[in-house]
């Protein structure tokens, strides 16, 4: 119970229940004022009006007023009088002038004795007196009996009103807070298990698009993020001990023939062939620190805009030579300007690979096109080659680190450029995908595609 009082929801519908309590209460007080009010108003103009034109009226037309008054007044709540000028009453349903009550034709609420003969005590009531020319006095009332009954029943309603709308908005609280509550147990649960190592696991959604739900949502999206990512990390730590041992092997079994040789000259050549192997490793190394980089997002502030037309021109002119020499036909198609919010230099390493590859794995003769424009749902670079292709099989494989496909591997590289500029593309928020050429592949990358 303690948790429920705790609970940011139940405090909210307390909240809500006094706002809807004080609400309704200036509602219901705004109407018992009125009532109160109006009706009295009312009966004193009145009053005073017909006091106004009695003292000036014959006596004896005054005595049929209030004779007709008395026999219309049904429900005995009006008071008539009519006395002389020593104060006897000649004519009316009251006895006597009351006492302390001014004779200056204004109104005047007073306790009086009730005229209905049930009443005992006193009731309220709105009089008026005037002094005719005379000296003889004309009296007239009205009982409050009826308005004071009205703001009786107006401040009962106010209370049986006001009541069960703060008991409806507390039980709504309960129920929400324990609702509310469940729910983020049962996330807390969740959350204890996960951070005891259990990343499998992923916060409950129910499917409604509340709050809670859009957090538990984001929250799952991260613990997806950080289990690719660990799984990468586990990955990268198993491939650069299998890339490694090979290099570092071939270095340890020829210094150990170049030490086992005779002459220095074989040491020396030992010295060299392991200076090859170990440069081999350390561009491994250098390519995984710089994904890391690029994947932990450490460029994101140096973002600008740029034009990938600019991009592209500048990468075909550095792997221009490299075709010419394969006899390659290599061409661009950049038609127009195509602006980009994102990191130049990174985008050119992502085309720079891409180029790479086609060049490396096109046979000489072959053709290298790369094309870059517009498209209709973004920004669209298109790198194709009369390659070997790349089987369907192997399309979701060469992505990841050090993938190697059976039919390249007697062909010189680390495995990481085409995860390095699938990192770069991810980053920016774009797509990188690979489709057949027939013959050859086609890499595009694109504006990412929702689901």
């Amino acid at each position: 119970m303690t948790e429920l009082f705790k609970a940011g929801t139940f405090r909210l519908a307390v909240l809500f229940a006094l706002a809807v309590t004080a609400a309704t209460s200036v509602v219901f007080l705004f109407i018992y004022w009125r009532v109160a009010t109006f009706d009295v108003k009312r009966v004193e103009v009145r009053l005073v009006d017909e006091i106004t034109k009695a003292i000036s009226d014959p006596e004896d037309r005054v005595k049929r007023e209030i004779d007709l008054r008395l026999t219309s007044d049904l429900r005995r709540l009006d008071y008539a009088g009519f006395f002389d000028k020593d104060g006897k009453v000649v004519t009316g349903n009251v006895a006597a002038l009351p006492k302390g009550l001014p004779i200056d034709g204004a109104a005047h609420s007073m306790e009086v004795l009730p005229l209905r003969q049930m009443d005992a005590g006193t009731e309220p009531a709105l009089l008026v007196a005037g002094r005719r020319a005379d000296g003889g006095i004309v009296l007239l009332g009205r009982s409050l009996y009826e308005v004071f009954a009205l703001r009786q029943l107006v401040g009962e309603a106010l209370l049986l009103g006001v009541a069960p709308t703060i008991i409806l908005a507390l039980f709504t609280g309960v129920i929400f807070s324990l609702r509310s509550a469940r729910r983020l147990k049962a996330i807390n649960q969740t959350i204890m298990r996960i951070m005891q190592g259990d990343l499998n696991e992923r916060l409950p959604t129910r499917g409604k698009m509340d709050d809670i739900e859009f957090v538990a949502g984001a929250v799952n999206l991260m613990l997806d993020e950080i289990v690719r990512l660990l799984g990468q990390i586990k990955s990268v730590g198993d491939n650069i001990a299998h890339d490694l041992r090979t290099p570092l092997a071939v270095m340890q079994a020829q210094l150990e023939r170049g030490l086992a040789g005779n002459s220095e000259q074989d040491v020396r050549i030992a010295a060299k062939r392991a200076l090859v192997e170990l440069d081999r490793a350390m561009t491994t190394v250098t390519a995984l620190l710089r994904i890391s980089e690029i994947e932990f997002g450490r460029r994101r502030s140096e973002f600008t805009h740029i034009e990938l037309d600019e991009i592209c021109r500048n990468a075909f002119e550095l792997y221009a030579p490299f075709a010419e020499a394969k006899s390659i036909g290599f061409t661009l198609e950049a038609p127009t300007t195509v602006p980009f919010f994102g990191d130049f230099d990174l985008l050119m390493e992502a085309v720079a690979n891409l180029i790479d590859n086609a060049i490396k794995f096109t046979p000489r003769g072959g053709a290298v096109k790369v094309t870059v424009k517009m498209a209709d749902d973004g920004p669209l670079i298109r790198v194709s080659d009369t390659g070997p292709g790349i089987p369907p099989n192997e399309r979701a494989e060469i992505f990841k680190r050090f993938y190697r496909s059976e039919k390249c591997r007697h062909i010189a590289g680390t495995g990481l450029g085409l995860s390095m500029a699938s990192t770069i593309t991810h980053l920016h928020g774009l797509d990188l995908h690979v489709e057949d050429n027939n013959p050859g592949s086609v890499f595009e990358i694109s504006s990412r595609q929702m689901s």
